[in-house]
């Protein structure tokens, strides 16, 4: 059977283990990173499986996360990929309708934080629709036209990824891109503002990154 959705919880912040234990529904597979596993304890739930060095995984933490008996796949600390970009390597290849991304925003690390939103560019090659959560921010990657659901007054950024995003126009925004190119790195999609619960994004060309920003 064809596993619904796959939730990959990586190292980065989590501050409210309620709004994750909300996220989480009982047939999803969850995949724990290194430290993200202490985060699973906060939540309440169990990994299928914890991948990575272990590096960041308290002594004791580890200790509880294997009473729950999951898979266990150890990699050295020195390898040429990051942790999270191993267990997304590893959720693609079990082909889920959806991957969900915890925990890769924040953290102490500015290097990891900047690299994680790009690794959706994994999941966008094998047609694998993924988002990266944390209380406040929906962060997806797309290479052809889409659509954001959300509430009036959420931002919403569209940043391009590739040197050019060709021909945008979009509906259910602020400040509408009528025909407009947006440049790699240009701020021109930084912070418009959702007029609904719905924001079409339609361009012919290049590869945009949507930060969604929920607004209380």
């Amino acid at each position: 059977m064809k596993i619904k959705r796959v939730i990959v919880i990586a190292n980065g912040d989590l501050k409210d283990p309620a709004f994750y234990r909300d996220i989480i529904e009982n047939d999803d597979f969850i995949i724990c990173v290194n430290g993200g596993s202490s985060h699973a304890l906060a939540i309440g739930v169990r990994p299928d499986l914890l991948i990575g060095d272990l590096d960041s995984l308290p002594d004791q933490d580890r200790k509880n996360i294997l009473k729950a008996n999951p898979e266990l796949i150890e990699y050295p600390a020195e390898k040429d990929k990051s942790d999270l970009e191993i267990a997304l390597n590893y959720a693609l290849e079990m082909n889920p309708a959806r991957i969900i991304i915890l925990g890769a925003l924040g953290g102490k690390r500015a290097d990891h934080g900047f690299i994680n939103p790009p690794l959706l560019s994994l999941a966008l090659r094998k047609k694998i629709p993924a988002v990266i959560i944390d209380e406040i921010h929906e962060i997806s990657l797309h290479d052809k036209s889409f659509v954001i659901d959300g509430n009036c007054g959420d931002i919403l950024s569209l940043f391009a990824l590739s040197e050019t995003v060709h021909s945008i126009e979009t509906e259910g925004l602020k400040y509408p891109l009528n025909n407009e190119d947006l440049f790699f790195p240009s701020t021109r999609g930084l912070s418009n503002e959702l007029t609904g619960s719905r924001a079409s994004i339609k361009f012919s060309s290049g590869l945009i990154l949507a930060i969604k920003v929920i607004q209380s």
